[in-house]
């Protein structure tokens, strides 16, 4: 028996003091392990204590003073096994240096203030007088020049990319927002339900967007100017979160880019698209309220997420496919009465989640209810339990009501709905008609809506060009002023920036 512990305590340390701190540090070894990335000290010091096991307590000391001149006094086994471990924790999201150590990844703080040049602030107040003027909200698109579209993505992409892939203080006193797609009528009936005093809603209310802010309406430009707008302004009462129509792989289908080629040049046109969905990239992809509410556009993912793992996660992100967390998290969908998940065969990727996975998910992310969109619902809204409250808040895709969710101060949530216009639903489809670029189909899109009921828009074939003009955007911008100046390098790829940037756009009804 002494032989063999002999043999166990040379292999495990030397000492009893080590293997306390084994011990001490859950029984796995981990204080052990991560003591390489913080303590490069030679292996053979604390070798040579090993046959003197019979007076553990005279040697240790010896063994760990003499490599280091810091440790004066020896520690404790329990602390120094909960020290190791903490490290090991702040390492686990780190990068490496040159020298093989490690270094703890520290995210840019988030922007709070508005930062805008008192110029700036006068445009962009201009922007939000001409997209909420009436003729506007009849239908009228803004004749947005182009150099103000592109000018504005170069200020708010700052203030998104302060922000991380999870916002986790994000305040209570605050209106979730679901699905727009295009309709700025009912992102104007949103703001409307806040006026007061004078005031417009966005200057009494906090708002959080879940995505989906483009497709399918005729104003989703209008849409991202107000809100970009917004953001730059009030960047700490203004959230804006991504969901799947803001990747190019999606939008590409359901009328974004058939919209800026119905008010634009091509060139311009595909100018203005690269430098949208380059601006996508820099949106966050799910936020917690008040410490309790996990907000995003779909959903949970299967793999297991926590809130350390979303600090892992950096941007500028491309592609959904690129980390199965952000997918799910994005396109996924609950069930009631699944248990587990399935595959989503109604969207052709990612799953179903059922209210036990939902459970196991909430619980890692600290959190008791999931605030999501993404689903078309007739009512607007619907419960799933006690853990789950979908929103759409674009009224009549499908002769739907809309609904945005309002949390008080006190983290008590209730439902506003927005009732359908049916007049307003027959003016829009008579102006979708008049469009240059719009056809009708018969196929089911990826959201269900009814096959006699449809609108699908010509398909604008986003090629490779079009791919190189966002991967330039992402990889040429820095942080130090010079993105707008680096934007006119796009001129290789489609044409005279100077004449794209200056012209006028033409203008759709």
């Amino acid at each position: 028996m002494g032989a063999l512990l002999s043999v166990f305590l040379s292999l495990f340390g030397g000492t009893p003091s080590a293997v306390e701190a084994r011990e001490a540090g859950g029984g796995e070894g981990i204080s052990d392990l991560a003591a390489p990335l913080t303590d490069p000290a030679p292996a053979t010091a604390p070798q040579a204590t090993a046959p003197q096991a019979t007076a553990p307590q005279a040697t240790a000391p010896a063994a760990t003073v003499a490599p280091h001149k810091a440790q004066s006094a020896p520690e404790p086994a329990d602390v120094r096994a909960t020290a190791l471990k903490a490290e090991a924790q702040q390492t686990f999201c780190g990068v490496p240096e040159m020298d093989g150590g490690w270094q703890l990844f520290e995210p840019p703080p988030r922007i709070k203030e508005c930062k805008v040049s008192d110029a700036d602030r006068a445009k962009l107040v201009e922007h939000l007088d001409n997209i909420f003027d009436d003729e506007s909200l009849n239908g009228t698109r803004v004749a947005f020049l182009p150099y103000d579209v592109a000018y504005l993505t170069s200020l708010v992409i700052p203030i998104l990319e302060s922000e991380p892939m999870l916002i986790t203080d994000v305040p209570m006193g605050i209106t979730v927002v679901g699905d727009l797609h295009g309709q700025l009528h009912d992102l104007h009936r949103v703001f409307a339900a806040e006026e007061r005093d004078g005031k417009k809603g966005w200057e009494n209310m906090k708002y959080l967007f879940l995505g989906d802010y483009v497709d399918r309406g005729r104003q989703s430009l209008e849409i991202l100017m107000c809100l970009f707008s917004l953001k730059c302004l009030y960047p700490d009462r203004i959230f804006l979160l991504r969901g799947n129509h803001e990747f190019i792989t999606t939008n590409s289908k359901y009328g974004f880019p058939t919209e800026l080629w119905d008010r634009y040049e091509e060139e311009t046109a595909r100018f203005l698209y690269s430098q949208l969905n380059a601006t996508f990239c820099y949106l966050s992809v799910c936020a917690i309220v008040g410490n309790q509410y996990f907000c995003a556009h779909g959903g949970i993912a299967l793999s297991g997420m926590t809130r350390r793992h979303w600090k892992g996660i950096l941007k500028p992100y491309l592609q959904s496919q690129d980390d199965v967390v952000v997918h799910d998290t994005i396109w996924s969908d609950p069930a009631g009465g699944l248990r587990g998940s399935t595959f989503n065969v109604e969207r052709y990727t990612s799953h179903y989640y059922g209210l036990d996975l939902l459970a196991v998910a909430l619980h890692s992310m600290e959190c008791k209810l999931l605030i999501r969109a993404h689903s078309m619902l007739n009512s607007g809204y619907d419960f799933l339990g006690n853990l789950c409250i979908s929103i759409f808040t674009a009224t009549g895709m499908k002769k739907n009501n809309g609904a945005i969710a309002v949390i008080d101060d006190n983290g008590k949530v209730r439902m506003s709905i927005l009732p359908i216009d049916l007049e307003r639903v027959a003016w829009d489809r008579k102006l979708k008609r008049m469009d240059a670029n719009h056809f009708e189909d018969t196929t089911d899109d990826e959201e269900g809506t009814e096959v006699d009921e449809i609108t699908v828009y010509a398909h604008i074939r986003v090629d490779e060009c079009i791919l190189q003009q966002i991967s330039l955007l992402l990889d040429g911008r820095n942080t130090n002023g010079e993105y707008l100046r680096r934007l006119l390098l796009l001129e290789l790829l489609i044409g005279d920036g100077d004449r794209l940037l200056e012209g006028p756009g033409r203008i759709g009804i």
